[in-house]
Order: C-alpha cells, then sequence, then structure tokens
C-alpha cells in the first residue's frame, strides 16, 4: 500500500497484508518529515461492504508536539473508531507493522516498473493483425477472385472462339458439298449417257467428284436405294469401296456409333440436304469426331445422286487449341505474378510492422515506466524521447505533471 503524505508530499510503502487484522480500525499513520498524521480507515475497508454502513464519526484527537506519546515516526498506530449505533466498541492490538520510505521493504510493489496486465495482445500484436493479417487476407481474396474471373473470362473466350471455328468449318464443308454437287451436275447434263457404273472410271468426273477437303477430308458421290434404305458408293477416293453399298460397311466400321450416321444419311433421303456430327474410328482404333454435309445432285432423268463431304472437326478447331493453351499459360503467369506481389507485400508490409511496431511499443513501455516511477516518488526521473508526433505530446505532458507535481510539495513546504 503507498500513502503519500498529504502535507509534504513524501511516499511510504506499508504492507497492507499485515495491516488485515485492522481493518476494523481506524489506523494514522504519522509522517517522519513534517509530523502530519493521515488516516488509513477508508483504505482498510473490506472489498464487500455491508449493504447499509452504519454512520461513523472520526473525532480528530488533540495533537501537540512536546507531549505527543504515540508510536515512533513513519510507524502506524491504531485508534478506536467511533462507536456505531446500539453497540460498544472492542479494543484492538496496535499493529506492528512501521512504514518504509518509498521503494524499500517489503510493502513495494511486486509487479516491475512499466509492466502492464491488460492481456495478453500488445500493440504489435494489434498492429500486425490490422494491418498485416486483415489486408493479406483482402488481398487474397480481392486476388483469387481476380484470378477465377481471368480463368473464366479465358476459358469463356476459347471456348467461344472454338464454337466459332466450328460453325465456320462446318459452313465452309457444306460449301465445298454444294460447289462440288453444282460441278457435277453441270458435267452430268453434259454427259447425258454417263452411268454411275463408269464414274470411277471417267477421270475428268472422278476429279470434280473426288475432291481434298483440309487435309484429311474428302468428297464423294452416293447413289440413293429407296428399297433398300441403302446407299451405294461410286466415287471416292478408296477405288476398293466403289460399287459397295456403305451401310453394311459402315455398320461394321462404326458399331455402337453407327446409329449417328446412319441418322444423318437418312436425312438426306429423298434429294434433302442433310449435316451432322458423328463419330469416326481410324485404323488404329482412336474415335474421332467428324463433320458430315450431303448435297443432292439435281439432274433429271437420273436416279437420286448426291456429294458427301466429310472432314475431322480437328481440323477446325486446331489454331483454336493452340490459342486456349497460350490463354492457360497466361492465366498461369497472370496467377504467379500476382502471388509474387503478394508476398512481397506480405514481407514489406511485416518489417514495418516490426520496425515500426517496435519502436512505437519501446517509447510507451518507457513513458509507462516513467510515469509508474513518478507514481512511487521518484520525481526527479527523466524522461527524454525526441518525437514529433502523439507520443512526443504524451513525453511532454508527463515532464509539465512531474515538474507540476514538483512544484506543488514545494509550495506545501514552503508553507510550513
Amino acid at each position: 500500500m503507498t500513502v503519500i503524505c498529504e502535507e509534504c508530499g513524501k511516499v511510504y510503502h506499508i504492507d497492507p497484508d499485515k495491516l488485515e487484522q485492522y481493518s476494523d480500525k481506524s489506523v494514522r499513520v504519522r509522517c517522519g518529515e513534517c509530523g502530519h498524521v493521515t488516516q488509513l480507515s477508508k483504505l482498510l475497508e473490506t472489498t464487500e461492504p455491508p449493504a447499509e454502513s452504519p454512520a461513523e464519526t472520526y473525532e480528530e484527537p488533540s495533537y501537540e508536539e512536546p507531549s505527543y506519546a504515540g508510536p515512533e515516526e513513519g510507524e502506524p498506530y491504531t485508534e478506536e473508531p467511533a462507536p456505531e449505533l446500539g453497540t460498544e466498541p472492542e479494543p484492538g492490538p496496535e499493529p506492528e507493522e512501521t512504514a518504509e520510505p518509498a521503494g524499500t521493504g517489503a510493502g513495494a510493489p511486486e509487479r516491475p516498473a512499466g509492466e502492464t496486465s491488460r492481456g495478453w495482445i500488445g500493440i504489435r500484436g494489434k498492429m500486425f493483425f490490422l494491418f498485416l493479417v486483415i489486408p493479406v487476407i483482402l488481398m487474397a481474396a480481392s486476388g483469387y477472385f481476380s484470378q477465377m474471373q481471368l480463368e473464366n473470362l479465358a476459358s469463356n473466350i476459347t471456348d467461344k472462339s472454338t464454337e466459332l471455328v466450328a460453325e465456320s468449318g462446318k459452313e465452309k464443308l457444306l460449301q465445298k458439298a454444294k460447289d462440288v454437287a453444282l460441278q457435277c451436275e453441270i458435267y452430268l447434263k453434259a454427259n447425258p449417257h454417263l452411268k454411275p457404273e463408269d464414274f470411277a472410271y471417267d477421270a475428268q468426273f472422278s476429279q470434280i467428284a473426288v475432291q481434298a477437303v483440309g487435309k484429311t477430308g474428302y468428297t464423294c458421290v452416293i447413289e440413293e436405294e429407296i428399297e433398300d434404305r441403302d446407299s451405294i458408293i461410286w466415287a471416292h477416293p478408296n477405288e476398293n469401296l466403289v460399287g459397295i453399298p456403305d451401310i453394311n460397311v459402315l455398320r461394321k466400321a462404326l458399331g455402337p456409333y453407327f446409329d449417328e450416321f446412319y441418322a444423318i444419311l437418312e436425312k438426306s433421303w429423298g434429294r434433302n440436304i442433310s449435316t451432322g456430327p458423328y463419330m469416326w474410328k481410324d485404323t488404329d482404333g482412336n474415335l474421332r469426331e467428324k463433320y458430315m454435309a450431303i448435297v443432292p445432285i439435281e439432274v433429271e432423268g437420273r436416279r437420286p445422286l448426291s456429294v458427301l463431304a466429310t472432314a475431322y472437326m480437328d481440323e477446325f478447331t486446331r489454331k483454336t487449341a493452340g490459342l486456349e493453351e497460350d490463354a492457360q499459360q497466361m492465366t498461369m503467369q497472370t496467377r504467379n505474378i500476382n502471388l509474387g506481389i503478394l508476398a512481397g507485400a506480405i514481407v514489406i508490409i511485416g518489417l514495418c510492422i516490426i520496425i515500426y511496431g517496435y519502436r512505437l511499443s519501446r517509447r510507451i513501455q518507457y513513458l509507462t515506466e516513467a510515469a509508474d516511477r513518478i507514481s512511487v516518488g521518484d520525481l526527479e526521473a527523466e524522461i527524454e524521447v525526441r518525437s514529433k508526433d502523439e507520443i512526443g505530446s504524451l513525453a511532454d505532458a508527463i515532464s509539465r505533471m512531474q515538474d507540476s507535481l514538483r512544484f506543488s510539495i514545494e509550495r506545501l513546504r514552503r508553507r510550513r
């Protein structure tokens, strides 16, 4: 317990544990410097007072310096409290504890100067949380959503590009079938006696009917068999297929994927234009998507003939596949750049917080220690903080408080 003389300002420390037995007494301490008597009865009250405290009155005894017969200077003594209503006072023993000057004896504070018990999170921890953790979380969330949007944008662009290129390829394939059908129509009208069985052996007609489409696509001429629901090939790049009904051949070649091909072929019967995709099995057993367009040859007096044009779909979308790879690579590079920027920001912000937070907390701790020293009577403590911000203003305020306390004590001493 710290006791400050009201007259001269001298500070004493008294162990409160040794005064607990006198909590029901009125204890007074005489200053050894000026002789002023300080009453401690209010400081010795219990932490849980009764609901209604009885009125007590204390009578200040007369004191004369020559005839003083109390305890020695700096030693507390007890005085019987005024009798409560309806009760009689009980005598109690005199306390044995002697008041000691500030900073000495067992009554000195056990907590080191500058130490605080306001929580485990200090100013540096709060700065880390407010200026590092929260911004990093927000930056990471923003970067993540931006990266997701960029990936979606790249995916949508490549998908749309692939669809546009595929549609353009389909239109070109259909236009190619129409062109070949028109050329065949002109040639057959000029050669009305040319039979379908001789199409493959007529070099000029074979050159018109069989044309390349892209790198692997081609055109051919087929005849519709209405009765047998079949088609016969009369002009084809593979001469071994000429004159053979293609339904049975294709059924064996395509297996479970034949229905898709047959549905497109069936739509063309009756001199109709038919288009659509289907799966084709290569000689190596791989399945690849192809696109087919069937256009009729309009020649009167002849059996229904059609030009069939087919090509692999990846021939149309090969360029967009490279574009998709470039978009993915650019997206990965952007992600790595964002991660690098985030990591650099974390390092820079962390270093700033560590350096500035350490300096700030060290100054605050220094001022706290100085304030603690002033609180126990060390009015000569030096406060040296060279700062032009709020910390400097706080240091100046503590220095002014220290000077004010010193001048007040000096005025009290001069009055005596």
